[in-house]
């Protein structure tokens, strides 16, 4: 990747290209190369810990494992019009969106807003740091089938 120029919205754009072919992937034809290149080694990720997938997971592995909850519990995770906001010299940017979830089980289709704190190392066009902020975590429970 050495001369080539990284955004936030390249990175990201990468990001949820990879995440998208992932979840919705069968459960034996799921490669996680794609999300792992865009993703630092040392990655941390941050889930509310009220959801089914709550936690926080760091490296290539721990992002696996949620990658895995989550394509167990959705087939289509796609994040739509995503709006990028981000400071000069500053490499955290927050992202608007709205996200749309397929869930596995029932097919029913859940739209929310999303927004999303990001980290990127703009050298390696990788992201380091993501936590995530639901719009709805009682509704995305009940469709799951989880109730808190």
């Amino acid at each position: 990747m050495e001369g080539k120029k990284h955004t936030p919205r390249s990175i990201l754009g990468a990001f949820y290209d990879a995440e998208r072919v992932y979840m919705s992937a069968p459960v034996d034809k799921r490669d996680f190369s794609g999300i792992s290149a865009t993703l630092s080694p040392d990655v941390k990720l941050e889930q509310t810990p009220n959801l089914p997938y709550g936690g926080v997971y760091t490296g290539a592995a721990g992002f696996q494992q949620w990658s895995g909850k989550m394509a167990e519990l959705f087939d289509a995770v796609d994040v739509k019009e995503p709006e990028i906001f981000e400071r000069e010299g500053s490499n955290r940017i927050v992202v608007l969106s709205t996200v749309n979830f397929r869930v596995r089980k029932t097919g029913k289709m859940l739209v929310y807003p999303f927004c999303q704190v990001v980290s990127v190392d703009l050298e390696k066009g990788q992201i380091t740091e993501m936590r995530p902020f639901y719009w709805n975590v009682h509704a995305l429970n009940e469709a799951l089938g989880f109730s808190h």
